[in-house]
């Protein structure tokens, strides 16, 4: 039985318009919009595509792909006039606005209610099967659009979500029953199955020398020989982070200290060489006497160095080393994520591959189970990219890209450190944006009515003030 396709746009019916076979469907992993890619001739001399119209494609009465126009292209040849049309899915619409908010113990179906009703109003996005996971301490989003905020909630849970054709967020725990179909020795769902293992790069202890960071406070005696003006310090110390206090036998006085050669040193007692790693005393300090007892508590920088090391990987083809070099870790925390992102990468056999199927419904996040007995592959892949090629009459053939292994390890990770960056900002609940609306380029009259409210009108030339009580101008 043929399919029932069609193709609407901005809700007429236009398939005879659209080049059967130039059709592409893409859906990849992750929070990027679906796109959708066809030809287009008006054969039936209707109204020609806009960007931002709405596109629908359905077949059997399923919506393959629902968005809207996001470009269009034209060429002419001969007499005739061709339209390339690109579309992006609704998930669009989930970056048109900025989230600057912060939410604390709440729940993510709180949370995820909350930013729509905010920041997607007018969009017609609904949360009808965001299910209630976990409670978050706090979390924080400055000027990070709703797809992106999703998606860092879901690093924190686990979870993962979808924007459907339907325009409701899908927010639910991962499996691995997801996909249309498994894939195993008896299967005959699919052709071309390819699949390629990669030891190129593999990675098995990850070195991570980051910057540096203020140690906890350190404390340090020493005493005066009754002839030294210089004191060593065994660590260069941070800026102003000290406290310094002088016994002479009275018990200890705080003593004022600055830093030599920013501080002018007639006003300080002592002057902190932060380079050289030594205290001396100010310009109008007398010498130390003789058993004069000091006490800096101070704190030092300690350089971020960590290594981290997968055993299993080790264990199986020996060490593989590498090392990271990025100045932006400043903790140690942040330099063991950094190490594990590059180890959950590159710790272990990279498998790819790819297969073409006519089943319907691959979609990008979905996991499947792969076990082919003659090329050794027995585990859980995950779906990264979906492409649908158009091959007439309605029917679509699909190439479904999978990996071992998210392979983005890295790539959060940077994301994370970038948004953690930002979401240091001091964000005041109560500042103020700076907004600036850009006029048409027409010219306005300004009156004040009887309560002094100011009105303004466009108009044409000549221009001139209204019914101003004061204003007697015209001009061109």
């Amino acid at each position: 039985m043929a399919s029932s396709y069609s193709i609407t746009i901005n809700g007429v019916d236009r398939t005879a318009c659209v080049y059967n076979r130039s059709v592409t469907l893409a859906d990849e992993e992750g929070e990027a919009p679906s796109t959708l890619g066809f030809d287009f001739f008006n054969h039936d001399v209707g109204t020609i595509p806009e960007v931002e119209e709405e596109v629908i494609v359905t077949r059997d009465g399923i919506i393959l792909f629902a968005g809207t126009i996001s470009k269009i292209s034209f060429s002419r040849k001969g007499s005739k006039t061709y339209y390339s049309i690109d579309c992006q899915d609704y998930t669009r619409s989930l970056s048109r606005k900025l989230v600057v908010e912060g939410y604390e113990n709440m729940t993510d179906k709180d949370i995820i209610e909350d930013i729509v009703s905010h920041y997607c109003q007018n969009t017609g996005i609904t949360t009808n099967n965001v299910i209630e996971g976990v409670t978050i301490s706090q979390i924080s989003f400055s000027y990070m659009p709703v797809a992106q905020c999703l998606s860092q909630i879901c690093s924190l849970t686990g979870r993962s979500w979808y924007l459907d054709y339907e325009k409701d967020i899908h927010y639910f725990t991962t499996t691995t029953t997801i996909a249309p179909f498994n894939i195993d020795d008896t299967s005959s769902d699919y052709k071309d199955l390819e699949i390629s293992k990669d030891n190129s790069n593999i990675k098995n202890r990850v070195y991570v020398r980051g910057g540096k960071y203020e140690s906890e406070d350190t404390v340090i005696s020493m005493v005066a020989d009754g002839e030294q003006v210089v004191f060593l310090v065994p660590d260069e110390a941070v800026e102003y982070a000290w406290k310094l206090e002088v016994n002479t036998g009275g018990g200890f006085v705080e003593k004022s200290l600055g830093i030599k050669n920013t501080d002018k040193a007639d006003m300080w007692d002592y002057l902190m060489n932060i380079k050289d790693k030594y205290f001396e005393c100010g310009s109008e300090t007398a010498t130390p006497t003789a058993g004069t007892i000091f006490k800096l508590t101070y704190k030092y920088y300690i350089p971020v160095l960590v290594v981290v090391s997968d055993t299993t990987s080790i264990e199986a083809i020996g060490p593989y080393e590498y090392a990271v070099f990025d100045s932006n870790i400043l903790d140690l925390q942040q330099a063991r994520d950094r190490a594990a992102a590059e180890l959950a990468d590159y710790a272990h056999t990279m498998v790819d591959g790819k297969f073409t199927t006519l089943t319907n419904g691959f979609k990008g996040g979905q996991y499947m189970h792969i076990e082919i007995t003659d090329m050794d592959i027995d585990d859980d892949y995950l779906i990264q990219r979906v492409i649908a090629k158009s091959i007439g009459g309605g029917e679509f053939q699909y190439t479904v890209s999978i990996v071992s292994s998210k392979k983005v390890g890295i790539v959060n990770f940077l994301i994370h450190l970038l948004e953690q960056d930002k979401n240091a900002l001091d964000i005041d609940n109560n500042e103020t944006v700076d907004e600036l609306f850009e006029i048409v380029p027409e010219a306005i009259t300004i009156d004040d009515d009887a309560d002094n409210n100011i009105t303004l009108t466009s108009v044409t030339p000549p221009y001139k003030w209204g019914a101003f009580k004061w204003g007697l101008m015209e001009w061109s």
